[in-house]
């Protein structure tokens, strides 16, 4: 049987059930995800939002599951994918940017991530320019309540980040850690991001008819 990896305070052995808040935690995603997927405006980037969002709520569970390097990577992906979908959703769809502008910040995004040392705020860092792209897109986006779940998600992300990054500090406090919190939150972020892009869609149905 692969190793286990331990990252999180609330890891204490080896077992399936050892992570239990890291685990049930990922329902929030699950929950977001089928929300999301009842709303009457979609798109083809709703859809693969939604789609990543699923798949980070699977995938992460799996992980605090099983805690192996293959586990680690269903976890990792989607989380990748949903930020490179969202930024190409928020740049190239409501901001109207060139393509090859989106791509470009699409690659500095992954090249300033990979290159932060992974020590760093307990390996939060790398979701650092994430933070700063979807601060931008916030403040660059035309006012509406599309522009207001922006506004929210930018807001709460680093109180997000806060509990991911405390998690091993915590530990002899809180045995359980705050990693599950990290979940939590960082689901309404993911949200209020997916929701931003199908009230803007909402928004454009209004404006078509009136």
């Amino acid at each position: 049987m692969p190793p286990e990896i331990d990252l999180y305070c609330e890891r204490t052995a080896v077992g399936i059930f050892n992570e239990p808040l890291g685990l049930i935690s990922n329902v929030a995603f699950l929950i977001a995800a089928f929300y999301l997927s009842r709303q009457p405006r979609q798109s083809i980037a709703s859809y693969l939002l939604i789609a990543w969002l699923s798949m980070i709520g699977i995938g992460s569970a799996l992980f605090h599951a099983f805690a192996t390097t293959a586990t680690l990577l269903m976890d990792v992906i989607p989380i990748q994918g949903l930020i490179l979908t969202a930024i190409w959703v928020l740049y190239a769809i409501h901001l109207k940017w060139k393509w090859w502008v989106v791509f470009g910040l699409m690659a500095l995004c992954v090249l300033v991530s990979a290159e932060l040392p992974r020590n760093w705020l307990n390996g939060s860092a790398g979701y650092l320019p994430a933070w700063i792209l979807l601060m931008i897109a916030a403040t660059l986006h035309q006012p509406g309540l599309s522009r207001r779940y922006l506004l929210m998600a930018t807001l709460l992300f680093p109180i997000s980040l806060t509990f991911r990054s405390i998690d091993n500090l915590l530990c002899q406090a809180i045995p359980s850690g705050t990693h599950f919190m990290w979940h939590v939150c960082n689901a309404l972020v993911l949200f209020w991001i997916v929701r931003s892009h199908q009230s803007m869609l909402e928004e454009n149905s209004l404006s078509d008819r009136s």
